[in-house]
């Protein structure tokens, strides 16, 4: 009888945290749902405080401490900040998703970071992000596009700063000031040399 009982309750409290855990998920890919329309309409604030009411609600905080942190959820909010122009939560957000099991999200999230990455110059890290796509998907074109884009901007960025570059720049700097005339050496009338 005490052990009936026991496994009654037992099953209640295992269904009940099913139930709740299920709604949990609805809820969420509701949320997702939800901020395909606010992004397309550019209302990325409401969508952020979509997200933001989600992870506040209770179901949502027990599927967090069950599981690590959700990298679509964290994938959509650095998509919303980099809308936003607030690189530096969206580099955090990617960072988080980047840590994904799914190989699809992570790579999209990698290319994102590598794009905030390259609009504050680091070329070397951009391009290292870059062939990280790659390694999961090869046949990423705007990646290996990237990539070489990164390559060509360290390569200027490195000749830009060498003693050869410098040197040359000076001999053009010198070059303009030889009086070089206005006149041809067979013609009688003034030309202009460019």
């Amino acid at each position: 009888m005490f052990g009936k009982r026991i496994t009654k309750l037992f099953l209640l409290a295992l269904s009940s945290s099913l139930l709740f855990y299920g709604y949990g998920y609805y809820k969420k890919s509701k949320t997702i749902e939800g901020l395909e329309g606010k992004i397309k309409m550019g209302r990325y604030h409401d969508a952020l405080s979509i997200i933001q009411q989600l992870e506040s609600s209770a179901a949502y905080r027990i599927l967090k401490k069950t599981e690590k942190e959700d990298p679509v959820i964290s994938y959509n909010k650095g998509v919303l900040y980099a809308l936003m122009e607030n690189r530096k939560n969206a580099a955090a957000e990617y960072r988080k998703a980047m840590e994904a099991d799914d190989p699809v999200l992570k790579a999209r999230a990698i290319y994102n970071n590598a794009n905030i990455i390259a609009t504050d110059m680091d070329f070397s890290t951009a391009a290292l992000q870059y062939a990280e796509v790659l390694k999961i998907d090869a046949n990423d074109f705007q990646a290996k596009k990237n990539l070489e884009r990164m390559r060509l901007g360290e390569q200027q960025f490195n000749t830009m700063f060498s003693p050869e570059q410098q040197e040359r720049e000076d001999r053009i700097e010198a070059l303009k000031l030889i009086p070089w005339g206005t006149k041809y050496k067979y013609s009688g009338e003034q030309k202009i040399r460019w």
